[in-house]
């Protein structure tokens, strides 16, 4: 029972995301604060060179009138490198009351979808880098959202980016999206559709399930009316090129012992990336000791020979959190950067 407790905790965890949001319209009025400063190296061709930035995050939420909730997450940073130092950023504030059966969302809001560790292909809405070294506080997108939920369902419907069409970016655009969740005893499945002047219809759906007392298994799948390519062209600046049809496409496993020592794999196709870099397969494995995490994985792009190692700790003494990554890009992955290395100190109010 302890080994199937833990593949649980670990299924939970690559879709938990994939539920954000799905909180009831009240809030107990709280607030969270967490500074950062973070030491990055890069190498490349040119040599290697050096960035730190600082960062104030503050977390909040309040219980306001008439049953409604306030919710926001606003940041501040230093930065040592290129262009602006400073920055103030509202990530998230986010307005919610009930509405129906449900609840209704205006604002700005992080929401994240799908299940997988490294790639999500029905993560339609907020479309987040999961291969980021030590990542920042994820900024959200301009929202109105409707979602109800009971014991083992869920629906949600969003109006992203509104009154907006074609943006510089794919999460920029103006975009219609409903996803579907539902429990079937050990099995989170989903489905998703959405309608952008991008890439016209989109419909997919994916699934976790824990097989047995160790083993969890994923996959997800995405087909797209069109969808545009990140293409490269020695006259001309990279660019985002239309095509027909298209889609993306995952399948993963994670296997965990009562020891807490896990590795995770996932093979993954995603026709909206370079040509040389569609297709991927992640071999991962960490364990915990506590307060302790340590991590290593290898990304391999088979079309062009890439390989790109990481290795990384954590460790979380009381209201502290440190961390430290190294990765390595081998092949044509390296040419523009072949090593990158992150510490960060964060302390938590």
């Amino acid at each position: 029972m302890r080994r199937r407790a833990i593949a649980t905790r670990v299924a939970a965890f690559l879709v938990a995301s994939a539920c954000a949001g799905t909180g009831a319209a009240r809030a107990d009025d709280s607030a969270t604060l967490n500074l950062r400063a973070q030491l990055e190296s890069r190498e490349d061709a040119r040599g290697t060179r050096g960035n730190t930035f600082e960062q104030a995050e503050l977390r909040w939420q309040l219980n306001a009138p008439l049953r409604n909730a306030l919710r926001g997450v606003f940041t501040a940073r230093h930065d040592s490198g290129d262009g602006p130092n400073a920055a103030l950023r509202v990530n998230e504030l986010t307005l919610e009351r009930p509405l129906g059966a449900g609840f209704v969302t205006v604002g700005k809001k992080v929401m994240s979808w799908d299940v997988g560790y490294a790639f999500r292909p029905l993560d339609v809405v907020q479309q987040e880098d999961r291969r980021a070294l030590n990542p920042v506080t994820l900024n959200g997108v301009p929202m109105l959202a409707w979602e109800a939920f009971d014991a083992s369902r869920a629906v949600t419907v969003v109006l992203s980016n509104p009154g907006k069409g074609r943006g510089a970016q794919p999460r920029d655009d103006g975009s219609l999206a409903l996803r579907l969740y539902r429990q079937n005893g050990a099995r989170d499945e989903y489905a998703v559709l959405r309608v952008s002047a991008r890439n016209g219809l989109e419909g997919g759906a994916s699934f976790s399930h824990v097989a047995t007392e160790e083993l969890e298994m994923h996959g997800s799948l995405l087909f797209q009316q069109r969808h545009e390519e990140w293409t490269f062209s020695r006259v001309a600046p990279p660019r985002w090129q239309r095509r027909e049809g298209g889609g993306k496409a995952l399948a993963g496993f994670t296997w965990t012992n009562a020891g807490k020592f896990s590795v995770l794999g996932e093979a993954w196709l995603d026709r909206t990336a370079p040509r040389a870099q569609q297709r991927n397969l992640l071999l991962r494995a960490s364990q915990n000791d506590g307060d302790l995490d340590v991590f290593a994985d290898v990304l391999w792009q088979p079309q062009n020979g890439s390989r790109i190692s990481s290795v990384g700790m954590s460790w979380k003494p009381g209201p502290w959190l440190f961390s430290a990554s190294l990765r390595h890009n081998g092949g044509p992955a390296g040419t523009l950067v072949r090593n990158t290395a992150v510490a960060t100190a964060q302390y938590a109010f």
